[in-house]
């Protein structure tokens, strides 16, 4: 009798653990993120704080499965895997310096950033149809909140800008922005239409400016005729939507943006709202209030000593020691305020890492839509978002996996 060696595919039951587990990695986010947003649907709703106990869960469930995949995998993303280990190591060491006041959820949310890149990069392959259909559930919730009543969570004056059950727009644009990306392999240059649309939808100066400004960027070198015929339909677009009104609050910012630069920042700061009214002629100083918020963020930041300027004074901290009760609207600055400058330099490596590895035009445009957008918002919060954002930028720089066969004896009489 004799035994021959031979390539064959995985016998059954013999499949690696690494293998299904990247596999279903993509499904099985989709899956956890819409049973997430039907119970966030639930929760504004109705106003349980069991279904948003149940939806945290699922967050956490979704996020120790991406560490299940990058250990299960031997995907070669060597850089990024020591990135996201010393962003960890940072995290951690600015927990343990603020742990009387450092937000358990908010290190997690940062956290996760990462996870969910190394697993993504871990499973490569194709969109399947599951997580197409989930993804369109995902675009689809939102809407149906809407048409059936107002959140019974964001309630009050500091929540004037509500959509669906997101606190304002500008974080519903992103969430739109996320699904786009997602979908960007798939679908190619036709999502940018789709997020032109959903920056003038939204009619936000922070995801119109960004969008524009990703177009511009990565659509004018070299010059094609099918870029200058995008710009064409652009100007048609922003005519009308001129005319219509619905670029008011962008225009608002552009001359607000055009006063900060000619005064300069520090002057701004020092300068009472009642005064930029009358400078501006408009109570709309969303721009000037980000310039103050920043300037008082830095300040704390700065003053408090070597401690805090490497290691933070906080995860989630700023809304409560900021003049202004809320997070700096900068996602850039909140990490190096409250996680502090090694985490900073890290997370500005890493994002800029992915953006350089990603080749695909419109993947590419969306990914630099987020990076600029953190500049003015609170993005890291957006669970959702940042996971499909990061899950799927890492699944587009993945490098190609080709399965070597599974070598097993057969016998040979």
């Amino acid at each position: 009798m004799q035994k021959l060696m031979v390539d064959a595919p995985f016998p059954s039951g013999s499949i690696p653990a690494s293998k299904t587990a990247a596999d279903r990695f993509f499904l099985a986010t989709c899956v956890g993120l819409v049973a997430m947003n039907v119970l966030t649907f639930g929760y504004h709703a109705t106003g349980s704080g069991v279904l948003n106990g149940v939806s945290n869960m699922c967050s956490l469930l979704l996020i120790g499965y991406s560490i299940v995949v990058i250990f299960a995998s031997d995907a070669d993303n060597h850089f990024h895997k020591i990135l996201a280990a010393l962003a960890c190591a940072f995290a951690g060491l600015s927990f343990l310096a603020n742990m009387s006041v450092a937000s358990v959820p908010d290190t997690l949310k940062y956290i996760s950033i990462f996870t969910f890149y190394l697993a993504g990069q871990a499973s490569p392959g194709r969109i399947g149809v599951g997580e197409k259909r989930c993804i369109y559930l995902l675009g689809i919730l939102p809407l149906l909140f809407m048409l059936t009543g107002s959140t019974k969570i964001y309630v009050g004056r500091e929540y004037p800008d509500v959509v669906a059950y997101f606190p304002n727009s500008n974080t519903a644009a992103l969430y739109f922005s996320a699904l786009f990306f997602a979908l960007s392999p798939w679908l190619g240059n036709k999502v940018l239409v789709l997020q032109f649309m959903n920056a003038l939808l939204m009619n936000r100066v922070g995801p119109a400016l960004a969008t524009i400004v990703s177009i511009g960027v990565w659509s004018v070198f070299p010059l094609r005729k099918e870029v200058v015929l995008a710009f064409i339909v652009i100007a048609i677009g922003g005519i009308g939507a001129f005319a219509a009104g619905a670029l008011d609050r962008l225009i608002t910012g552009l001359d607000s943006i055009a006063l900060i630069w000619n005064l300069g920042p520090s002057t701004i700061a020092r300068t009472s709202y009642k005064q930029l009214v009358i400078m501006t002629g408009t109570t709309d100083l969303s721009a000037f209030f980000r310039v103050i918020h920043w300037s008082n963020i830095w300040d704390l930041y700065t003053s408090q000593g070597i401690g805090v300027i490497l290691f933070g004074y906080g995860s989630g901290q700023t809304g409560y020691i900021a003049s202004a009760p809320m997070p700096p609207h900068n996602d850039y600055l909140r990490i190096l305020a409250e996680y502090g400058l090694f985490s900073f330099v890290i997370f500005v490596v890493f994002v800029a890492s992915i953006l350089a590895s990603l080749k695909q035009q419109a993947p590419r445009i969306l990914f630099t839509v987020l990076l600029i957008y953190f500049i003015s918002e609170n993005l890291v919060d957006n669970f959702t978002s940042m996971a499909l954002f990061f899950a799927y930028a890492g699944r587009a720089t993945a490098k190609p996996v080709v399965r070597k066969p599974y070598l097993y004896s057969v016998a040979r009489g």
